[in-house]
């Protein structure tokens, strides 16, 4: 499943109007905090590292508990 479709992570914003490639900062900090499991697989095959990596450290938005789970899954030193 593709999950720019899922309301429950794009609540706030027309789902029809994201574009990986122009909102992948957008995206993945929204991917991070609200996904699932599911989402994260999806973001992995759909976003470089490089990318997921540069939102994880410059994000202001991320929980503690999401910057820790990035650290344990390697986009975060």
């Amino acid at each position: 499943m593709n999950s720019l479709s899922k309301k429950s992570l794009f609540w706030d914003v027309d789902r029809g109007k994201l574009s990986p490639e122009k909102d992948w900062y957008f995206i993945i900090e929204r991917i991070l905090e609200f996904g699932d499991i599911d989402d994260v697989l999806w973001m992995e095959s759909t976003f470089p590292r490089e990318e997921i990596t540069d939102t994880v450290k410059e994000s202001r938005i991320l929980s503690k508990r999401t910057r820790s789970y990035c650290k344990a899954a390697g986009y975060a030193s």
